[in-house]
């Protein structure tokens, strides 16, 4: 026992005490951050961005420009602001298109648009931008034109717009969950974001484990350790420590956002704190129970495959099939999400090398049975202690095997060995 904390308090001080270890730690959440305030700051401080429309009114009412113009400037944001300007002009009058192709073509307007007198029978208007690629204000300027135009046909129809708009006025829906708590889309943030830090935890944490038993292999350093310990004692001490190394990576990311939003947010939790998301003490839980378990599952399995290859390049060919279980769950996660509770959804979530992912995302949205819960955890401890025991079997032999990467059969033959 004392040899196996050795081997943990080496593996787990000697990553966190690297330099990567605590870059890494302090730089992703500030990164992540980063990824929030920058977009935030860039927006705020440019300022907002006038469109200088013209407007080629063939009509001779002014009527429906002006309501146009009232509707943009109702609807116009801090960012999204129009300064339009009407030319009447004849149907035909071509020395006014003219102009504004000439005022379009130095830069004077943004865009001008062309009101014909059959606007209300027509179902295309011309439009000419100088940047295309404006989509925003295209649309919001269609958008205004076509409820002008709504709204008047509606008058000549004998109608008011008002009655028109209580009549085809539509319902939104409220939704809430099983117990009675109104969603606004929290439970599928959470849920596909705790998801993800198991996923990206699993894999590189997996990876590390096997470039770890790689280096070992390749500076002979495992001679020297094997001399003096159990090759289960090593594989087992090497896969708890780098766990460990894990977790206190995101105990510290958890401990900043925690620090920060109570630093920055502390008025708005006080007001708002009905309205907030809040993690359920059960799914804390869980989420645990799926992050060590899936760890432990794939890392045995990484470290199986430093134990077989003798370089990285090597690695990276056969690992893949261990990847691979890791990538596919998140790929049919849609699946899940959409029905959690369909024999589909429940068979793969008991499957042990998906469990720790889907199984916890069905969790986080529509808890299952309390006897599926426990039939995942069961097979999934079951399998990590036959992959213990394969790779365990496997390491004591491979970790001294150098230079060509053994077969198949090879590899079957140190199963049986005693």
């Amino acid at each position: 026992m004392e040899k196996l904390k050795a081997i943990i308090k080496r593996e787990y001080l000697t990553r966190v005490r690297s330099k990567g270890f605590i870059i890494g730690t302090i730089l992703s959440p500030i990164l992540m951050l980063s990824f929030v305030l920058v977009p935030y700051f860039i927006t705020r401080l440019g300022g907002s961005e006038r469109h200088r429309v013209a407007v080629l009114d063939q009509i001779g009412d002014p009527s429906l420009y002006q309501r146009v113009e009232g509707i943009l400037v109702a609807n116009g944001t801090r960012k999204e602001r129009y300064d339009l300007e009407r030319v009447e002009a004849l149907p035909g009058d071509e020395s006014s298109l003219k102009r504004l192709q000439e005022r379009l073509a130095t830069g004077e307007i943004d865009g001008y648009l062309i009101l014909p007198p059959n606007i209300l029978e027509i179902e295309r208007l011309l439009y000419f931008v100088k940047n295309v690629g404006d989509f925003e204000a295209r649309q919001q300027i269609g958008d205004a034109i076509n409820r002008a135009l709504v709204e008047r046909r509606v008058r000549l129809a004998g109608l008011q717009s008002e009655d028109l708009q209580r009549l085809t006025r539509e319902v939104r829906f409220e939704v809430r969950n099983e117990r009675g708590e109104r969603e606004r889309g929290q439970t599928f943030i959470l849920a596909f974001g705790l998801l993800m830090i198991i996923y990206i935890t699993i894999l590189v944490y997996g990876v590390m484990v096997m470039r770890g038993v790689i280096e070992e292999k390749q500076s002979r350093i495992i001679e020297v350790l094997l001399s003096s310990v159990r090759p289960f004692d090593l594989l087992l001490g090497k896969l708890i420590g780098i766990g460990l190394v894990g977790l206190t990576q995101y105990s510290v990311w958890t401990l900043f956002g925690l620090g920060l939003s109570i630093a920055t947010s502390l008025p708005m939790l006080v007001a708002n704190w009905g309205s907030l998301p809040t993690i359920q003490p059960h799914l804390l839980v869980f989420f645990l129970v799926y992050y060590v378990l899936g760890y432990f599952l794939y890392a045995t399995l990484y470290a199986m495959v430093g134990a077989i290859v003798s370089n990285e390049e090597d690695g990276q060919q056969v690992q893949l099939p261990v990847t691979m279980a890791i990538i596919i769950p998140m790929m049919i996660s849609t699946m899940v999400l959409r029905s959690p509770n369909s024999l589909t959804s429940t068979i793969l979530s008991l499957v042990p090398f998906f469990s720790p992912m889907l199984m916890f995302l069905r969790i986080a949205i529509q808890t299952p049975p309390w006897w599926q819960i426990a039939l995942s955890i069961v097979l999934l401890l079951l399998t990590i202690l036959g992959s213990v025991w394969v790779s365990a079997r496997i390491y004591r032999v491979g970790v001294l095997m150098y230079g060509k990467r053994p077969t198949v059969p090879e590899i079957l033959r140190w199963l049986r060995y005693a």
